[in-house]
């Protein structure tokens, strides 16, 4: 009996290491996503937003970022679960972003459509919006003041 098994392990252990690559492989092209999706709606003073975009910046630094609709939602895919910082920014393509995400604020060149929300939301430092990024999909909507 003690043969039998001996003669099995070299076996047992050939396909322990290809699974264990498969996983690794399937995992390292995305196949197995360990990221979180989050939406909501963004409002200012009670009105959804009509564009911009809502940026989750990870512990590390990591940005993922998704655009505002006409209706005020948004989603953003491939976040990093963990704590995250978000930042809501309202900018007209006419002029460049008005930030770094961890920057200080700087004054938005350009015309928005939409309403100008406060500045201090444009940066992970200053907006103090925060979510714990969860694994899989959850929702966050986002009430701005002044």
């Amino acid at each position: 009996m003690y043969m039998k098994w001996q003669s099995r392990a070299p076996g047992n252990l050939l396909a322990s290491i290809l699974m264990g690559g498969l996983l690794l492989l399937l995992d390292g092209c995305g196949f197995i996503d360990n990221t979180g999706t989050v939406s909501g709606t963004v409002r200012y003073k009670g009105q959804p937003l009509s564009e911009g975009s809502v940026s989750f910046v990870s512990e590390k630094g990591q940005v993922a970022t998704g655009t505002i609709d006409s209706s005020g939602h948004y989603t953003v895919s491939h976040i990093p679960p963990g704590p995250a910082k978000v930042t809501v920014q309202v900018v007209s393509a006419e002029g460049p972003p008005p930030m770094s995400f961890l920057g200080t604020p700087k004054p938005t060149q350009g015309k928005a459509t939409g309403p100008k929300i406060p500045l201090r939301y444009s940066t992970a430092s200053t907006s103090g919006l925060q979510l714990n990024v969860t694994k899989g999909k959850q929702e966050f909507d986002i009430d701005l003041k002044d």
